[in-house]
């Protein structure tokens, strides 16, 4: 039996903030602490997609046919939204029975419609949290040409195709997003980590804040 409150916790960050190492770090910490909250998604599956993303489908070996995913179910989702052209979804009722166990859960959301929505749905057993990092427009965008260009699970490319620049362009685009979301919801907010490309340090940021609520220090 636990003998704790677990808690929900909404994460926000601008692109190359750090989000994708904090799910990394839940992941390392493990099920003891908390579990990522999967996402149903209208896109089909990257090479580099976690076990955050369930998507439509999945091109075959071929590149050309696509293999539908028997675990997608967007329209059996409560609460969607739309991120980059792209539809996504959660299902609150995994959520709470996850919670009921007394496993902690991590959602990154990125989009303040989404956002309100969960915090509307979980009350104060949500906890949101932003994800802050030095990075810049074109740093980022940089950083997105080297990933496409060098995927950590994929094919070694020497150009950007054009799908790949569509791609990047429309991150870019919105990259200043999830920082307005955090000033003009400001108060929704209860927690900032700070990335400063050191992950390590944010493991053990994401650590303690984990360990406060499990141990009743923080409410």
């Amino acid at each position: 039996m636990h003998n704790f409150t677990p808690r929900l916790f909404l994460v926000v960050g601008s692109p190359g903030s750090g989000k994708d190492e904090l799910m990394t770090a839940v992941n390392t910490i493990g099920s003891l602490h908390a579990e990522i909250v999967p996402k149903h998604t209208s896109r089909l599956q990257n090479v580099d997609d976690g076990d955050e993303m369930i998507c439509r489908a999945w091109l075959d070996k071929d590149g050309k046919t696509e293999i539908e995913n028997p675990k997608w179910d967007l329209n059996g989702c409560d609460v969607k939204y739309e991120n980059f052209g792209t539809q996504y979804g959660v299902k609150t009722s995994a959520i709470w029975d996850k919670l009921r166990h007394g496993i902690m859960q991590v959602a990154v959301v990125s989009d303040s419609d989404a956002l309100n929505q969960l915090k509307g749905k979980f009350g104060n057993l949500a906890v949101v949290v932003y994800v802050y990092s030095q990075i810049s427009r074109e740093q980022y965008r940089e950083k997105q040409i080297q990933n496409k260009l060098n995927p950590k699970n994929g094919v070694v490319k020497s150009e950007l195709t054009e799908d790949d620049n569509v791609y990047i362009e429309k991150r870019v685009a919105d990259f200043d997003k999830a920082w307005q979301i955090y000033v003009d919801n400001f108060m929704l907010f209860d927690h900032v980590l700070i990335y400063a490309d050191m992950q390590e340090d944010l493991f053990d940021q994401v650590f303690r804040l984990f360990k406060a609520y499990e141990r009743g220090f923080l409410k």
